[in-house]
């Protein structure tokens, strides 16, 4: 499967209402599997730089398969040096080490990937702290799985 534009563009407007919900004007970005753009929303008055930090984050996750706020829980703690060699990869892959990033990942039949397979990922900016982007991305991700 592959993130249709309907289906981009119900997550976009989704992403954008979670964050007015909370009281945040936001970004959302989303990428393919290979974390090639598929789209990118901003809110009307949301600050000039979210959209490229949410999709930053997209890619990272797109990158790893994973989630962001994950990650970089995980790096603070165990290895802070290992963070710092991602970011001097950004200028090449524009990766954002950051929580607010989330692989769409589909359950696939028993034996062929036991991870799922992994569709895109969703990057969400402008909240304040970064756990609430988090929050959003992953329950968008939660919502995607139930409309495929």
């Amino acid at each position: 499967m592959k993130l249709n534009h309907e289906l981009v563009a119900k997550i976009s407007a989704k992403a954008i209402e979670e964050g007015t919900k909370r009281g945040f004007n936001i970004s959302c970005a989303l990428v393919d599997g290979s974390g090639r753009t598929v789209s990118v929303l901003r809110h009307a008055d949301a600050s000039w730089q979210t959209p490229e930090f949410a999709l930053g984050k997209a890619r990272l996750a797109s990158a790893f398969k994973t989630s962001t706020g994950a990650m970089f829980a995980r790096l603070q703690k165990d290895r802070p040096l290992y963070g710092t060699t991602l970011a001097s990869y950004n200028a090449r892959n524009d990766w954002m080490l950051a929580e607010g990033g989330a692989a769409i990942k589909l359950e696939v039949e028993a034996g062929e990937n036991h991870g799922g397979e992994a569709i895109g990922a969703i990057g969400i900016s402008g909240c304040f702290p970064a756990t609430i982007d988090q929050e959003i991305a992953d329950s968008l991700v939660e919502w995607v799985r139930t409309q495929v």
